[in-house]
């Protein structure tokens, strides 16, 4: 199921940069029995390619054209030059490949506007731009000062657009996952989850994290 050309998005757990995890996507240049040959992957937040050791573990994940997501685990085996500099990963097994949910995956890396506010007395609601959007939440930039803490309860509103339908707006509460400060741009950070959003507006989201993906495809361009 995994293609020549397809997108593989990589992701480890990065505790040098004081992060949970990194993630990164690669295009995949060829395939060979026990191999998958990628170019170098490129870091969704810094969009700059990272140096990694042979034996670095990933967790990859990717959707094949029916838009079905699996994942599997993966380890960098080596380097070659092919018609451009490549890296190899380990194949899995049948039997290692997973299939998820599609809420689970998708994660696109698109600037819309947001904004959250706190019950909590003294916290100044803050109106941004997100750097991912997916069906179990978003990330998005803070200001240099804020009031906001991991694990604190917000109310997100969310502006985003349908094809069909055109512009829409997402109200739903949610939780601060961590907030982290890029070691390379300096940009805060904070990742937040939706835990109370109504069905359709999970579909929604959901559609329009489809919906840019494939424009992206369309254009020829790298899906970060």
């Amino acid at each position: 199921m995994l293609k020549i050309g397809g997108t593989l998005v990589l992701e480890r757990n990065d505790i040098a940069k004081n992060e949970e995890w990194s993630r990164y996507r690669a295009k995949v240049i060829d395939l060979r029995e026990d191999t998958i040959y990628i170019d170098y992957p490129i870091n969704e937040q810094t969009k700059r390619t990272d140096i990694f050791p042979l034996g670095t573990v990933f967790k990859a994940l990717y959707v094949t054209e029916e838009e079905v997501a699996f994942t599997f685990e993966t380890i960098i085996q080596g380097r070659e030059m092919l018609k451009v500099p490549a890296l190899k990963l380990s194949m899995p097994e049948h039997d290692e490949i997973r299939k998820i949910q599609r809420r689970q995956y998708v994660r696109i890396m698109t600037s819309t506007d947001v904004a959250i506010h706190s019950d909590e007395a003294g916290i100044t609601p803050i109106s941004s731009i997100t750097l991912d959007v997916s069906g179990g939440g978003i990330s998005m930039l803070l200001p240099e000062k804020h009031g906001f803490k991991e694990g604190m309860g917000v109310t997100l509103y969310l502006a985003y657009s349908l094809q069909k339908e055109g512009p829409a707006f997402l109200t739903a509460s949610g939780s601060i996952v961590r907030i982290v400060r890029n070691g390379k741009t300096g940009k805060i950070i904070a990742s937040i989850r939706f835990d109370e959003i109504q069905e359709r507006d999970r579909q929604a989201i959901i559609r329009f994290c489809f919906e840019r993906q494939r424009e992206q495809r369309k254009k020829g361009l790298r899906i970060r």
